[in-house]
């Protein structure tokens, strides 16, 4: 009888504590945010007590995963993190989110809701690309230099020169542009997907260039993954083969980790050899960086027109 009682009384106490304790959070809804201060603590748990493991400043973008308390929790550094709601605002700027501090783990990220769906009438038939979400990629980062071309110059700096140069282009379409990383930092292949993941992309373009020991290989390469991804790549490749004189070496299917293990539509694009001096002097020019960004767009406009 001892033994009924206490499973009785904590039976009860459970029920009343699910009853009558207030609910004090909520699961991942993946607003974003505005950082509305100065500088802003990151810490490791939901209370002032906690650790501060690392700072955000004014401009700055994060994601939120959960809320308990009036904290939000995001991601810092590739582990969970949590900042004071009071010192967020909604955002209201189509801009790149600093997600290079951001990146949730799969378990987080795979039961968070999906965004709303883009209205397609409301895009005016292609002519917008207003509520689509787009992760640009700029290739390697950090330690990871990527291909070396002529005079030494690295792959790294080229991609994030040109994922740059691609948002502009896109927000100015009204998309929703992220990037996986920002800065000259070092992203894994795990999470660029992840991120793209928690962003619920409608489209993923990986941005790179290409190298050769034979300097005479040149032109321009669109790969993807499957099925899906051919449709994105074909529309894509034709938006930037119509704006850009360069050898044009087609779509092909291939295995890139960031293709392979995306959920949403994705290509890596290979926008030309940096160890080809006629390609070279094409990819350090303006002209040849704002008409990439044009082709890219005009792409996405008819794949999402159709």
């Amino acid at each position: 009888m001892k033994n009924v009682y206490l499973v009785l009384t904590s039976l009860a106490i459970m029920l009343t504590t699910l009853f009558l304790l207030p609910h004090s959070s909520h699961a991942a809804n993946g607003d974003v945010y505005d950082v509305g201060q100065a500088v802003l603590n990151v810490r490791s748990g939901p209370s002032l007590d906690s650790e501060i493991v690392g700072q955000l400043q004014a401009g700055d973008q994060l994601i939120e995963f959960n809320e308990q308390y009036g904290w939000v929790q995001t991601y810092f550094e590739g582990k969970e993190a949590w900042v004071a709601k009071h010192h967020l605002v909604p955002t209201t700027q189509n801009k790149p989110v600093q997600v290079q501090v951001q990146t949730p783990s799969y378990e987080e990220t795979k039961t968070a809701p999906a965004q709303p769906q883009p209205n397609v009438q409301a895009n005016n038939a292609g002519t917008s690309l207003y509520g689509y979400n787009i992760m640009l990629d700029p290739g390697h980062g950090g330690y990871d230099p990527g291909s070396i071309g002529i005079s030494g110059v690295q792959e790294k700096f080229l991609t994030l020169e040109t994922s740059k140069q691609i948002a502009k282009k896109l927000r100015a379409a009204g998309a929703n542009v992220l990037l996986t990383r920002s800065s000259d930092e070092y992203v894994s292949l795990h999470d660029r997907v992840e991120i793209s993941r928690a962003y619920a992309t409608h489209a993923f373009i990986s941005v790179h260039y290409n190298a050769h020991p034979n300097s005479a290989a040149h032109g321009i390469n669109t790969f993807y993954y499957s099925a899906t991804d051919q449709k994105l790549a074909e529309s894509v490749h034709r938006g930037l083969t119509s704006s850009i004189s360069i050898r044009d070496r087609g779509t092909a299917p291939n295995n890139y980790y960031v293709l392979r293990n995306n959920d949403a539509p994705s290509i890596l694009l290979e926008l030309g050899f940096i160890t080809n001096y006629s390609d070279f002097v094409n990819i350090r020019s303006n002209p040849f960086q704002h008409q990439v960004a044009s082709g890219i767009t005009n792409g996405l406009k008819a794949y999402f027109a159709n």
